[in-house]
Order: structure tokens, then C-alpha cells, then sequence
């Protein structure tokens, strides 16, 4: 009775021992095994014993095979019994199995040794040779997988059993086989031993079977489940994995030596192996399958890309046609698989190596960039929430696209399966009942072979009829019909993610073919006015499409026919263009809103694209860029679109370069372009300021408002203004007035007036600098200044307001700004200029805006007289540009002459402009006194301020500030405005303006009430004196108007003219002196003149006064000059 080994080491010792006797064996030596004395030799038992070698090998029949080995005398029949034993060892995998059949061959080669073993083993060794390249051919695909896959389960088997063999002993190397292999006289045997015949003696034949299989196991590796196998079952024998074990276990974490004792049958296990395959042997068996696994790490590589690109192309694919083919899907997935597998073998490979995996090309997802058409596209992951952000403008819009109410946990779930019962009901009326998709798209051959277009896109409405002879989609119930008419209705309203939510839930328990039907005609009707509302409907779809296929699908097949439709039109009258055009873009848009809420299948939108790419006509390209700036950045950074989206862009790019477009297309394209993918710029290095700089900045850029004003002021006085770095920081963040906000620019002029009185010199560099960026304004006339040298001219007119410059100033300012650049400053029409050519109207906008700011106040006196000359000098101005004047440059021009002229005619040609100008030249030089004193401007300026502050609080604030910080040095708030304009009155002076100064106020209020007190002094002293009869005022006269002159005389005159021409005119001297006698004729007064003789007593009394009253007012002026220079 033979007992079957079951652990490590009662196997260990059973092959020690069957080895020492097979050896002895192989030496010759007799009756190793026992038989009986008188041996059976009957036909029968011996036929029954080859035929159960043939067929069961097992472990229950092995005591019986054994008996019969000993009882029966079978050296007749030895190579019936080879052949058997080869046909029925083939069978055996189990391990119960090899070790029967180790023991029944132990027992034969014990008994017959060389006359039954080498034959047995050349037969076992035949067991490995493969089918022939003509048996294959004949082979399809799945039975070829077949044979390939029933000769690796032979082959492992036939290995494992032969390697037992040479562990009991029985099998030594393949030259045991080699009589009996030359022995043979057909071909192929010949062939197969010489194979065997350069290999080593001393290699064990394990090995010469593993180096055979190997050697010759490189392109597809067909023998990885074998080496597998063979290191599960004797990895410790040949390649000592227990002993790397215990050795790397009989040291602890700190890199000692473990006080535990190691097992005493694992070294008794260790010390059996080390017997039985020697050190030498396990070095063999390491390097082969070193170099095998070496070979395989190459190859999963390889394969590793090549499953990548069957990807990539599989993806695209589907892209391009919404499928893949069903033999390309069934390739890739059989390489998935393989390739998996094989990295478990590999893996076991490396583990019992002591090696790790190659490491497989994998697209990084973060880094990986690629370069198409001289971009990168950057491809961002969805599991990173920097890149979620980046694809959506905002949290509101993340929220808005992916949170998606789940109606489910509001909405019972019978109401979802309606549509199921319904049709469960009403199987037999099936034909009748059709989906909805049919129902909708019934017409869609109506809609293909439509070719006049409609104003009012009766096409459109073509595709969403339905049938009304199907009674099947008819409500009902017209309680509920009533309730879907009100859900409608709703819909134009449904502005804000809360109602498109209660909306949804409100028709989830209306949800009726009937109801759907209804709900999809108003979804597919967008009001034409109201585009503002697809992004809700597709939000709409997107809740309810969740649960409802019957709404989304419907939907995005309309969408397909109607995109298709519109795509085979042609642009036919103007009006038509048009609304095909808006039809286009509500298509599109609508499309692309369902595409980020991930309704629309990606292959659908690329296929929008591709067809788009293909035409790319001027509609197309309309089409195309409305598409990409609304979903093109969400189809570019999500994960699974990204590959794609990139290579339409980049055929966008390539044929944007190689067509000849009209340059609106271009202009289309490239913002599209590069709305979808910015280009990338370098990080913006932030400029140093000190300190002192960033808290100025905050006070005038951040902080100044009008009621911060006052201390924004008093912070500022309180700077270190000895400090030259303070004082560089003040002057240009002054200077820069572009960088406060426009309302805020008289504020920041008013601050500049208040530190004038303690800062002349701040003040003086202010006014030339804002003059010279006017000036360099002019010469460089770039565009992206424009907005600078607005602020500019406006702040120059709010220093004016303030007192900080003269008119004079104003008015040069106004002359450069219409002249610099012509010809003797004088502009001439139809001349080109190339600082101010004729298609430029900025300028004209800068002359608007500053005397919008200041021209209020030049309303009497020279003044005013200056403004009338400008006034027309302007009008011939903007007639030198062309005509018409824009839209808003035209309003500009009439709403300031409308402004400070009401009463000016306007000129309608240059004719009459230079006309108008030529009278007003002579006008204003005729009457003009040059070496007149400005005391008429600045006292209207002051009355018309005045009137001003009266009217807007805030001037009146100003005023307050900057008296109370002058005399207090602080600022309080009050909301008396007339105490306010008193103040503000008393403030300024003229002779304090043109020196750039101010009067102290405290000085001020006393000198009005020593004033007050004279005045009223005198009043009451005239009280008693006695009043003449005719004491009346006098009546004014208007002077006669001086001669008028031509503007070519004028402007041809030299700078003396007008001196001359008075000299000429005074020089015959005057003859009498004109004298008014003042009558009263009933309640009528009346003027006559009366001419008296310069040298009559009269005249001469006459002059004298009024000599007299000249001296005294000179000297009360000069007395009262003196007081303020001593004080």
C-alpha cells in the first residue's frame, strides 16, 4: 500500500528516496523492486493493465497498477506499455495524478530500467513539438485559438511530470533518449533529436526543456503560463524562494539578526532541496528566466502602445460616427485582456526574480502637452478642481451645469414608469401607439426637401407637427391637460435655476405621452426674441431627460435634422439672410448648451464640426465660432474630449491660413480661436512700491470719494513734503489722473487747489505737466491713449474751475488741441495731415469735453468774447474733417454748442463756417481791449460759480473743505449751502489767483465788516441830505461797433496791427464832446444829444471829474495792494 505525499516534507523525502532507488537503477542494479516468484503472463491481464495505463493514471488506481507491476510478466508487451504510459501520462494534471504516475513509472523503471525508460522519456519529449505552418493555415481564427490553447495545458503538464521525473530520478537529461532517438528511421524524429544534441550533458532535463521552449518564446510569449506555473510549484527548488524568504525574514526592520529560531522542517525542506538540485542548477535556471523576463518587459511595452493607439483611434471613431465596429471593439478588448493577464504572469516573474515591472507609458493627463499648428493645448484633469474651475467662467456656472436636481427623491417612482405600464396596457394596439421620436419626427421628409425659406421659419414649424388624427396623444383627462397648458406657459418665465427645478418637478406628475408630446413642441419653439432663454431649456432637458428618455432623446434628434437642414440652405434675399442667420444661431446655441449639460453625445457635436470644417463658407464659419465660444472651452479641457477637440482646432487654424478669407472672417475665427484656447503669457511680475507709495496710491486711487475727500486732504498735508521721494511719488500719482476713477477727477483737482496755498511749486509741476502729456497726446495720436488724454483735458478744465490756471491757459490749450500739426496752425480742408488726418475725430471729442468741464464760466466779459471767436474757429474745423461726422461725435458737437450758445446758429457748410468766422474775427478784434484786465472774467467766473455750488451739494462740500482746512486745518461737513457759498465767495481773489496764492479767509471776513460798516456809515449820513428832482439813473447806451475786417486782413496783419489802427483812428483827435440831456415828457423819458466843444467849460469842468474819480480809484487800488503785500 503506497500513501501519496500531502506537505513539503513528506514529499521531500519520497522523491530522496525514490531518487536513490531509481538511481541504483539506472546503475544496473536488480530486484529493486519486488515481484512475485511466478509471474502472470496471460493475454487478458496483461492487456487489461496496458489499456488501464492508457486511460487511468490516478491516485486511486496506482496501489492497483502497482500490484500488477509486481504480479505480471509484461516484458512482451514493452512497447505497447511505452506507448500507453506516454498516452496516459499526457493526461494527468492534477497533482494527485503526476505523483500516481511517479509512482507506477518508478516501479517500471525499477523493473526494466533501460530497456522501458529511455523509449519512455524520447516519447514524453516527442509530447512538446507543435503543429506545422500547413496545419496551422488550415486553421481559423477560433480553432486555432483552441489547438493553442489545449497544447499549453499538454505542455504544462507533460513539463511538470518530466520535472518529478527528474526529481525521483527516473529522468536524467535528454541523452538518455538518445539511442532509442537514433534508433528511429523517420524524418522527423531525426530532426527532433538533433535538437537535443548540442545541449550539455550536465544540464538536467528540466532545464534543456525550459532553455528549448524559451530560446524560441519571443515574439508573442506563448509559454508565460508554463514559467508561471513551473515557479507556483517549484519555485523553491530551483529558483530557492524559501530560502530568499527566510533569509530576508531572519532580519528585523532595524537591519539585526531575529532572535526567533527558524523552523525545523523548513530546514530540513531546505536541506532535501540542496541535495536534490545543487546550487550550480538553481544560477542556470535564474539566468534563463532572467533573460526571458528581460525579453517580456520589452514586449509589454510595446504592447502596452500599440493597445494605447488602438484606443485613441477607437475614440475617434466613435467621435466621428457616434460607433465603433464591432470586430475593431472585439480586437481591443481581447488585447486588454491579454495584455492584463500577462502582467499577473509578469508580475509573479518579478516577484520571484526579485526584480520590479517595467514601468508602462502612461499620458499624463496634468503635463501632457501637444503642438498643433504652432499652440499648445493644454489637457486638464477632471479630478483636479483647479481644472473643473477653469472649464466653467465661475462657481455660479459650475453650479449651474452640474448641479442637476435628482427628481427621484422628490417624485414617487410609478411616475417615471408611466410610459412602460402604458405600453404594457396597450400591446395590442402597439401598432397604432408609436414613440414620440416618430411621432415628432413623422415629417422629416418634408423637412429635408424644403427649398424656400420662410421669414417665418414655417420649416421649423414643419418638423414639430404632429399628427392630430392620433388619438393615442390626445389628453384625456382635461383637468391635467389644463395643468400641461399652465406648465407651458410658465416656460418664458423660467429665468433662475429655482424655477426651472419646480418646473421639472411640477411635470414629473403630469408625465404622459400626451404630456411629453406638448412639453417638446414649446421646448423646440424658442421665441425668437428670446434667445436669453435656451440656456434654461436646456437645463429643462437635462432634469427631466435624467429619468425621461423620452425628452432628451427626441430633443437632440430635432436639433441633428434641424442643424442639417440648415446647414444645406443657401443665403437668399436680405431679409431672409437675416432670420436664416438668427435660425443658425438658436440652433446651434441650443446645441451647445445641451453639450455642457452632457446630453448630447460627444460624437454629435464633432459631427456639427466636421461638417461645418468641410463646407466652410461664410455661414459656416458664422456657425462654427458661435459653437466654439459657446462650448468650445468645455469640450477642450474636459478629459474625454480633449484629443479630439484639439484636432479640430487645429484643422480650424490650418485652413483659417490657407483659404483667403475676407478679413471679418479672420477676425471671427481668431477670437473664437483663442476665446476657446488662450495663448499663454508670462506671469506679470509685480512692480516694488515702498511704503510711503502704496499708501498715497490707496488714498488717491482707492480711497478718494466725496466724502473722503477732506481727510484724504488732511492725510496728505500731513506727508513729509521735504522728503524728495515723497514729493517724485505726489507728483506722479497726480499726474496720473487716468488711473482715478472719471467721476472723481474735479475731486482730485480740488485736493491739487487746496495744496497749492501750501505747495506752489507742487502746483506749478502739476499745470506743466498735464500741459505737456496734452501736448505729447498730439504728436504720438495712438489709439490705446485715448482714454488718458480724455481724463487729461477733462482735469485741465477741473483746475480751471478750481483757480489753479487762467483762461488764457484754457483757450492756448484749446487752439493746440484744434491746430497743432497744420500748416501755421491753421487747418485747411481736404490737406492731409498726418497727426490729425481727416477721418480723425478724437480731437473734436477732446474740445468737447473740455469746455463741457469749464466753458460754463466764460459767459461774460473778454471771456466770453474769446469763446464766441473759438466757438466758430471749431465750427470751421469740424467742417476741414469728413462729412458726416459719426453718430456720436455729431451729438457731442450740437449738445455743447446747444450748452454754452443756445442761441448760436449753426453752420451747415464750410462756406458759411468760414464766413461765420470771418465776422467773428472782426468782431471780437474790433472790440476786444487786449491790455483790458481779466476783473469781468473772474467776477462772472465767481457769480457762475457760485451759482453752480448753490446747485450741486458737493461743489458746496469743496468749498467748505477747502476753506475750513485753510483756516482750521481740518475739515467738517454742514448743511447750510448758503453759509457755504459765502465762504467759497469770500475764499478766493483775483490778484491771489494770479499769483497763485489765496487770501487768509480770517483776514477776509474782517475786511467785509469793516466794509459792511463804512458802507453803512455813509448810507446813514445820506439819510438827511436832500435828493435832487432828477437824481435817476442813467439809461445805457450801447457803444457803436468798431469796422469790420476780413479774416485775410486779420490774419495777415502784423503783431502791431491793432495798435496802429487805433493810433490812426485817435489821431485826428475829437472836435466836440457828446453830452446826453435827459427829458420827461408825461411818464416817457427821453435822450437827446447834445454836442459841446472840447473847449467850452462844461467839457473841460466834465473831464476833470472824471480824471479825478480815475486817480482815486488808483489809489484806493494801490493802498489796498500795499496792505495785503505788508500784512
Amino acid at each position: 500500500m503506497v500513501v501519496l505525499p500531502n506537505d513539503d516534507v513528506s514529499r521531500q523525502q519520497r522523491r530522496s528516496a525514490l531518487h536513490n532507488l531509481n538511481s541504483k537503477a539506472w546503475e544496473g542494479q536488480k530486484n529493486l523492486f519486488q515481484t512475485s516468484k511466478s509471474l502472470d503472463s496471460s493475454l487478458k491481464k496483461n492487456t487489461a493493465f496496458i489499456k488501464r495505463l492508457r486511460t487511468s493514471i490516478n491516485a486511486d488506481s496506482s496501489n492497483l497498477f502497482l500490484k500488477d507491476i509486481s504480479t505480471l510478466s509484461l516484458e512482451k508487451y514493452l512497447s505497447e506499455i511505452i506507448s500507453a504510459a506516454s498516452e496516459g501520462l499526457g493526461k494527468c494534471r492534477q497533482t494527485s495524478e503526476i505523483w500516481a504516475a511517479v509512482e507506477v513509472i518508478s516501479a517500471l523503471h525499477q523493473r526494466f530500467s533501460t530497456t522501458f525508460t529511455p523509449a519512455l522519456i524520447l516519447q514524453l519529449l516527442r509530447g512538446f513539438s507543435g503543429p506545422t505552418k500547413d496545419e496551422l493555415s488550415c486553421l481559423n481564427a477560433e480553432q486555432r485559438e483552441k489547438e493553442d490553447s489545449s497544447r499549453l495545458v499538454k505542455h504544462r503538464g507533460l513539463f511538470r511530470l518530466l520535472t518529478e521525473f527528474w526529481f525521483c530520478g527516473i529522468a536524467r537529461t535528454s541523452e538518455d533518449a538518445k539511442a532509442v532517438a537514433d534508433a528511429v528511421a523517420t524524418r522527423d524524429n531525426v530532426q527532433k533529436t538533433k535538437k537535443f544534441k548540442d545541449i550539455a550533458e550536465s544540464d538536467p532535463l528540466p532545464l534543456e526543456i525550459l532553455k528549448e521552449l524559451l530560446n524560441t518564446d519571443h515574439k508573442d510569449f506563448f509559454y508565460l503560463a508554463l514559467v508561471v506555473s513551473f515557479i507556483k510549484n517549484y519555485g523553491n527548488e530551483f529558483l530557492g524562494l524559501e530560502q530568499k524568504r527566510t533569509e530576508r525574514a531572519s532580519f528585523n526592520e532595524d537591519g539585526g539578526e531575529n532572535a526567533e529560531i527558524v523552523d525545523s522542517n523548513k530546514k530540513e525542506i531546505a536541506d532535501l532541496q540542496t541535495l536534490l538540485v545543487p546550487p550550480t542548477v538553481q544560477r542556470k535556471f535564474n539566468k534563463i528566466l532572467e533573460l526571458y523576463y528581460a525579453a517580456l518587459g520589452r514586449y509589454l511595452v510595446s504592447q502596452h502602445k500599440l493597445i494605447k493607439d488602438q484606443e485613441k483611434r477607437n475614440n475617434a471613431a466613435y467621435m466621428r460616427s457616434g460607433e465603433i465596429f464591432e470586430d475593431r471593439q472585439a480586437n481591443y478588448d481581447k488585447m486588454l485582456k491579454t495584455e492584463e493577464k500577462m502582467i499577473a504572469s509578469a508580475q509573479v516573474l518579478a516577484d520571484a526574480l526579485g526584480t520590479e515591472l517595467p514601468e508602462l507609458p502612461e499620458d499624463d493627463p496634468k503635463s501632457s502637452t501637444v503642438q498643433l499648428a504652432s499652440f499648445s493645448f493644454s489637457r486638464l484633469s477632471n479630478n483636479s478642481d483647479e481644472s473643473e474651475s477653469s472649464i466653467w467662467d465661475d462657481d455660479e456656472q459650475k453650479k449651474f451645469y452640474e448641479d442637476i436636481t435628482d427628481l427621484r427623491i422628490r417624485v414617487p417612482q410609478e411616475y417615471f414608469e408611466f410610459e412602460k405600464k402604458n405600453m404594457t396596457e396597450t400591446e395590442g394596439e402597439s401598432n397604432n401607439n408609436n414613440s414620440i421620436v416618430e411621432t415628432v419626427f413623422e415629417n422629416n421628409e418634408a423637412l429635408e426637401n424644403i427649398d424656400d425659406f420662410d421669414d417665418h421659419d414655417d420649416f421649423l414649424e414643419d418638423a414639430q407637427s404632429i399628427d392630430d388624427e392620433n388619438e393615442n396623444l390626445k389628453i384625456s383627462n382635461q383637468s391635467i391637460g389644463a395643468q400641461v397648458d399652465a406648465i407651458i406657459n410658465r416656460l418664458p418665465d423660467m429665468t433662475t435655476r429655482e424655477l426651472v427645478d419646480q418646473i421639472a418637478y411640477d411635470f414629473s406628475f403630469l408625465n404622459s405621452n400626451a404630456s411629453r408630446v406638448r412639453l417638446l413642441r414649446s421646448l423646440q419653439s424658442v421665441p425668437k426674441d428670446r434667445p436669453d432663454l435656451i440656456p434654461f431649456y436646456a437645463k429643462l432637458i437635462a432634469t427631466l431627460g435624467k429619468y425621461i428618455q423620452a425628452i432628451s432623446d427626441p430633443m437632440i434628434k430635432y436639433l441633428q435634422n434641424q442643424f442639417r437642414s440648415l446647414l444645406r440652405r443657401r443665403s437668399g434675399p436680405a431679409g431672409a439672410d437675416r432670420h436664416l442667420s438668427e435660425a443658425r444661431f438658436r440652433n446651434i446655441w441650443y446645441l451647445s448648451e445641451l453639450v455642457k449639460f452632457k446630453i448630447v453625445p460627444n460624437h454629435v457635436v464633432f459631427n456639427c464640426i466636421k461638417l461645418l470644417l468641410d463646407s466652410f463658407g461664410r455661414s459656416e464659419i458664422e456657425t462654427l465660432c458661435n459653437l466654439l465660444e459657446s462650448c468650445g472651452k468645455f469640450l477642450l479641457r474636459n478629459e474625454n474630449t480633449h484629443d479630439t477637440m484639439k484636432t479640430m482646432l487645429d484643422i480650424l487654424w490650418k485652413k483659417k491660413s490657407a483659404q483667403n478669407l475676407e478679413a471679418r472672417e479672420r477676425v471671427l475665427i481668431e477670437n473664437a480661436f483663442y476665446l476657446v484656447n488662450p495663448p499663454e503669457r508670462p506671469a506679470i511680475v509685480q512692480k516694488t512700491r515702498s511704503v510711503i507709495e502704496q499708501y498715497i496710491r490707496k488714498l488717491i486711487y482707492f480711497d478718494l470719494n466725496k466724502r473722503s475727500y477732506s481727510q484724504v486732504l488732511k492725510q496728505l498735508r500731513k506727508l513729509d513734503w521735504n522728503d524728495k521721494h515723497t514729493c517724485d511719488v505726489v507728483d506722479k500719482v497726480f499726474e496720473k489722473v487716468w488711473k482715478v476713477r472719471y467721476g472723481n477727477v474735479h475731486l482730485l483737482a480740488l485736493i491739487a487747489s487746496c495744496l497749492m496755498r501750501y505747495h506752489e511749486n507742487f502746483s506749478m509741476r502739476l499745470v506743466d505737466s498735464v500741459l505737456e502729456d496734452i501736448r505729447v497726446g498730439l504728436e504720438l495720436n495712438l489709439f490705446k491713449y485715448n482714454q488718458q488724454r480724455i481724463a487729461q483735458v477733462k482735469y485741465l478744465g477741473e483746475m480751471y474751475n478750481y483757480k489753479m490756471v487762467v483762461s488764457s491757459v484754457i483757450f492756448d490749450t484749446l487752439y493746440t488741441i484744434v491746430g497743432f500739426g497744420h500748416e501755421g496752425n491753421r487747418p485747411q480742408p481736404g490737406k492731409f495731415v498726418q497727426l490729425d488726418p481727416a477721418d480723425d475725430y478724437f480731437r473734436i471729442r477732446l474740445v468737447c469735453t473740455l469746455l463741457e468741464t469749464c466753458g460754463g464760466y466764460f459767459s461774460k466779459g473778454s471771456a466770453n468774447a474769446k469763446l464766441n471767436l473759438f466757438l466758430s474757429f471749431f465750427q470751421y474745423y469740424v467742417f476741414t474733417k469728413l462729412m458726416p461726422l459719426p453718430m456720436d461725435i455729431e451729438f457731442a458737437f450740437h449738445d455743447l454748442l446747444q450748452m454754452l450758445r443756445p442761441n448760436l446758429k449753426t453752420c451747415s457748410s464750410i462756406e458759411e463756417a468760414a464766413e461765420s468766422l470771418t465776422d467773428a474775427m472782426a468782431t471780437t478784434f474790433g472790440s476786444l481791449d487786449i491790455n483790458k484786465d481779466e476783473d469781468e472774467e473772474d467776477e462772472s467766473r465767481e457769480v457762475n460759480y457760485d451759482d453752480e455750488i448753490e446747485e450741486d451739494d458737493a461743489d458746496v462740500d469743496v468749498a467748505y473743505a477747502a476753506e475750513d482746512l485753510s483756516a482750521h486745518g481740518a475739515s467738517e461737513e454742514s448743511s447750510n449751502s448758503d453759509s457755504d457759498s459765502d465762504r467759497f465767495d469770500s475764499e478766493y481773489d483775483e490778484d491771489d489767483v494770479q499769483r497763485g496764492r489765496r487770501s487768509d479767509p480770517l483776514e477776509d471776513e474782517e475786511f467785509d465788516r469793516e466794509l459792511a460798516k463804512l458802507l453803512s456809515e455813509g448810507l446813514e449820513s445820506r439819510k438827511s441830505e436832500r435828493r435832487a428832482a432828477l437824481d435817476v439813473p442813467l439809461p445805457l447806451i450801447r457803444q457803436q461797433p468798431q469796422p469790420a475786417y476780413s479774416v485775410i486782413d486779420l490774419t495777415n496783419r502784423d503783431k502791431d496791427g491793432d495798435d496802429n489802427l487805433t493810433r490812426d483812428h485817435h489821431s485826428q483827435g475829437p472836435k466836440n464832446m457828446q453830452f446826453r440831456l435827459l427829458t420827461k415828457k408825461g411818464n416817457r423819458q427821453l435822450v437827446h444829444k447834445v454836442d459841446v466843444p472840447v473847449q467850452s467849460s462844461i467839457a473841460v469842468s466834465t473831464r476833470m471829474k472824471q480824471i479825478e474819480a480815475e486817480q482815486e480809484r488808483q489809489r484806493i487800488k494801490s493802498y489796498v495792494l500795499n496792505y495785503e503785500k505788508t500784512t
